[in-house]
């Protein structure tokens, strides 16, 4: 478990296994803290945004949720680095606090994605608790600017576990990092995992996966809103990482 530096962010080389112990000891020492699941799109908004960069950095953990920072953590040397994509990190949570009977919530996605994904999961865990989840309609950036206090009493209140925030990259982790001394919990920004575990979006075959072209699948089935993010996006970080190991820049 090591924080290596891509860029401006600092990511977690990290197991699956390890992630889940050390969830474990926080929630057993009562301690609020926060995870971000990382994209290229989110290591290149550290790079890009001040505020963000600290919301990115000061997390608990940054896990390689793309495959380009999985394979950035290869090639600078830490050859155990597991690839732990965002869908696939939420699931194996939600078992974990299905075995051990934490209440977990769900904050973010639409109304009728995040019904389906609870009634999915509640057919696999009859016993699972999920005592809260808060869907949403409009433009999620406007939550950055909203009075939070009423909806973290009631995250609060309900003795949530874990609380996996859908908001997307930027907001969901701006929103933890301006929430985290309020909220007894701890906090993973899944992004669009709702939208997969309900059905509504479908997970690329492994092999699609293994050669790093998921997003390709993604803009396939979204290409008016992603194709601009991940034309810019994706290209600047490949020249920001190139500059970054072979030395020619070094990131502060």
């Amino acid at each position: 478990m090591t924080k290596v530096k891509i860029i401006k962010g600092l990511v977690d080389s990290i197991s699956l296994r390890e992630l889940k112990d050390q969830i474990l000891k926080l929630i057993d020492e009562k301690k609020n803290s926060y995870i971000c699941v990382s994209s290229v799109h989110s290591n290149v908004e550290a790079y890009k945004n001040s505020e963000f960069e600290n919301a990115y950095n000061n997390a608990k953990f940054v896990l390689p949720d793309g495959r380009p920072l999985y394979w950035a953590l290869k090639l600078l040397g830490y050859k155990n680095s597991e690839h732990l994509r965002g869908e696939y990190v939420t699931r194996n949570l939600i078992d974990l606090a299905a075995q051990k009977n934490f209440a977990i919530g769900f904050y973010g996605a639409r109304k009728e994605s995040l019904d389906k994904c609870v009634i999915n999961l509640l057919e696999k865990y009859p016993k699972l608790k999920i005592p809260f989840k808060y869907s949403l309609e409009g433009d999620f950036k406007k939550l950055l600017t909203q009075n939070n206090e009423r909806l973290i009493e009631q995250i609060n209140s309900n003795n949530i576990k874990i609380l996996f925030v859908g908001l997307g990259c930027p907001t969901q982790e701006l929103w933890m990092y301006r929430n985290k001394d309020k909220l007894n919990c701890m906090c993973i920004g899944i992004g669009a995992a709702i939208d997969f575990i309900s059905g509504d979006k479908h997970t690329a075959p492994i092999w699609i996966q293994k050669i790093g072209m998921e997003w390709f699948v993604r803009l396939l089935s979204e290409p008016k809103r992603l194709f601009w993010r991940y034309f810019s996006t994706n290209s600047l970080f490949i020249i920001l990482f190139l500059l970054q190991i072979t030395g020619l820049k070094k990131f502060k």
